[in-house]
C-alpha cells in the first residue's frame, strides 16, 4: 500500500495533483458501517477499516508536498446520488486535503475559478483521485450525478499549531 503524488500539476499553475495508493485495502466498502447520513454524505464507523486506509497515506510522500507541522485525519464517505457539495475554500486549519477513489467512480472532485468557473476535474478511476492545498487561487466542490454510491478515502492535512 503505497501512496503517490505526482510532480505535474493536473491543472495548470495550480497547487492540485494526481494522487493514487497503489494495492487499497480489499474491503468491501459498500458493506461497511456509516452514519450521519442525512445530507447524502455519511461517514465510515467500522475503525478498523479506517485504521487500515489510514496506513496508506503514507507521510514521507506527504512531506514532499507540506513543509509545515501537520496531522492527518483519514475517514471513509460515501456519497449517495445528487449529494452535493457546492463550490467552496477550506477553512485556515487545513493545509490540504488528499481524495481517493475506493471504487469506480463516474463523478468526482471538481476544481474551480474564484468565480465558479470549472477548470478542472479528479480522476474518477480506483485507487486514484488527487491532492491540492488549501489557498484562495481555486475552489473545490462535488456533485455525485450517478445513480451509485460513491466511495472516498479523505485525507485532511490540518496545521499542527501544538508546540513541542
Amino acid at each position: 500500500m503505497s501512496l503517490t503524488i505526482n510532480n505535474t500539476p493536473l491543472i495548470d499553475n495550480l497547487n492540485v495533483w494526481a494522487a493514487s495508493i497503489e494495492a487499497l485495502p480489499n474491503l468491501d466498502y459498500s458493506s461497511l458501517n456509516y452514519s450521519n447520513c442525512d445530507s447524502g454524505k455519511c461517514e465510515c464507523t467500522d475503525e478498523e477499516a479506517i485504521n487500515q486506509v489510514a496506513e496508506c497515506f503514507t507521510k514521507s510522500v506527504i512531506d514532499t508536498k507540506i513543509s509545515e507541522p501537520y496531522k492527518t485525519v483519514v475517514s471513509i464517505l460515501k456519497n449517495k446520488p445528487n449529494f452535493e457539495l457546492i463550490p467552496h475554500f477550506d477553512n485556515d486549519a487545513m493545509l490540504g486535503v488528499i481524495i481517493i477513489n475506493l471504487v469506480d467512480s463516474n463523478t468526482s472532485t471538481k476544481f474551480y475559478t474564484t468565480a465558479n468557473v470549472e477548470i478542472g476535474q479528479a480522476p474518477v478511476s480506483i485507487s486514484n483521485g488527487s491532492m491540492y492545498l488549501n489557498n484562495w487561487d481555486f475552489k473545490h466542490g462535488y456533485i455525485n450525478t450517478s445513480s451509485v454510491d460513491r466511495y472516498i478515502a479523505l485525507c485532511i492535512i490540518y496545521k499542527d499549531t501544538v508546540e513541542k
